[in-house]
């Protein structure tokens, strides 16, 4: 017997992320991650994303949101407001492809009304199109200081 999707509420609310979403952001994070990086033969372990929840996503000047759906994180993005650069932006594998990256980039948009950018590997052709499809432009690839793998700056520009 098929499962029905879940409906999602319009918009998928949104709330400030506290400490104790930290297990449920790391696991997400991993999980959306992977799915995102498939040739990556070995994905860090859970302690590695929790860490970095604990150090990237809390305090200025990160704004960190989650969305949830049917008590669960379903979503999240971490947000420099101040500078227009979204650090994080990731949904659930099993919820993509229904709006909800949609609704997060919209409301990134709303948050910094100047615009806005991020960088996304550039191995991430699913991500690409999906910011392409959002209305971001592309710039020219580099390099990500810490990892060394490319990427492409893009930006929102009202």
């Amino acid at each position: 017997m098929e499962t029905a999707a879940p409906v999602l509420p319009e918009p998928l609310p949104l709330r400030p992320a506290g400490r104790d979403d930290a297990p449920a952001l790391a696991a997400l994070w991993r999980r959306a991650w992977a799915s995102a990086n498939p040739a990556v033969a070995e994905v860090a372990p859970l302690a590695h994303w929790q860490g970095r929840v604990q150090g990237e996503f809390f305090g200025p000047p990160c704004l960190t949101l989650v969305g949830e759906l049917q008590g669960r994180i379903a979503a999240f993005l971490v947000l420099d407001t101040g500078a227009g650069y979204l650090h994080q932006l990731f949904v659930d594998p099993e919820l993509q492809g229904q709006g909800i990256g949609a609704a997060l980039v919209a409301q990134v948009s709303a948050l910094c009304p100047a615009g806005w950018s991020l960088h996304v590997a550039s191995g991430n052709l699913g991500a690409r199109r999906f910011y392409a499809r959002c209305g971001l432009q592309e710039g020219a690839p580099d390099r990500n200081p810490v990892t060394g793998r490319e990427r492409v700056l893009c930006r929102w520009q009202r």
